[in-house]
């Protein structure tokens, strides 16, 4: 099974191999900020079409790096760069809402970390 999604212009495009049953919902500034809302993925069931199209902004505790479309400004996905390299979040919202609004939610409090 794969799940596709696009930023809005459509020049970033990432396929999951797999189906995730639960969304993450975090607390922290740069989540609120961006109404980010994702899914952690292992790098190697995910495919990046036009990751070249990406660019990052490091967060102020250095521990990832949040990817953009440099067209759109869509945020796509983050990656680790202190901790876990078999995981990196993907910004369910590049999906159909009919596919991720169905999946159970966990609450993160990233405020509190």
């Amino acid at each position: 099974m794969s799940i596709i999604g696009k930023c809005h212009c459509g020049a970033v495009t990432i396929t999951m191999a797999f189906e995730p049953t639960l969304r993450l919902q975090c607390n922290c500034s740069l989540c609120t900020k961006t109404g980010w809302s994702g899914v952690y993925a292992n790098p190697a069931q995910v495919v990046i079409d036009g990751g070249d199209q990406c660019q990052s902004y490091i967060q102020g505790d250095k521990m990832i790096a949040v990817w953009r479309c440099r067209h759109c400004g869509i945020a796509t996905h983050w990656t680790p760069l202190t901790a876990d390299p078999n995981r990196m979040g993907l910004n369910v919202r590049l999906f159909d809402p009919a596919w991720w609004e169905q999946l159970d939610v966990e609450h993160v409090d990233g405020r509190s970390m």
